[in-house]
């Protein structure tokens, strides 16, 4: 249905990032007497296999997070769990690569607003009217 309604549009899955379990322990937000992570990066690598089947199946394009990021989770995860800026730079280049591996980039999608200086400040809307 949606594909019929929209045939350019682009779906892209992406997987979970990897849980580190022994940064988790340490940064748990709640009591935690049993020092455990509360999440699991073997149940997180099963989301990102999903994921990625799911994305086969359905011939999507899919950016694979849990296994790009195993070997620096530290790096890339503040707390176990939550991305920090290094991790989050790697989802948004990552994204864009897909993207850009389908056929998607700045410069091929055509601009369908004013540019910047191109309002006026003084009447604004007239440049959303030309």
């Amino acid at each position: 249905m949606a594909q019929k309604r929209w045939p350019t549009t682009l779906v892209l899955l992406i997987t979970p990032p990897p849980i580190d379990e022994e940064l988790r322990c340490r940064h748990s937000y709640v009591e935690n007497p049993q020092g455990l992570s509360g999440r699991t990066n073997e149940a997180a690598g099963e989301y990102a296999r999903a994921c990625i089947a799911v994305a086969g199946e359905c011939g999507i394009p899919v950016v694979d997070l849990w296994n790009k990021m195993q070997h620096r989770k530290k790096d890339y995860l503040s707390d176990g769990l939550h991305l920090t800026e290094s991790g989050n730079e790697v989802v948004f280049e990552e994204v864009i690569k897909k993207l850009r591996d389908e056929g998607l980039s700045l410069e091929s999608i055509p601009v369908d607003l004013p540019l910047i200086a191109d309002i006026d400040p003084n009447d604004p809307l007239k440049a959303f009217l030309e």
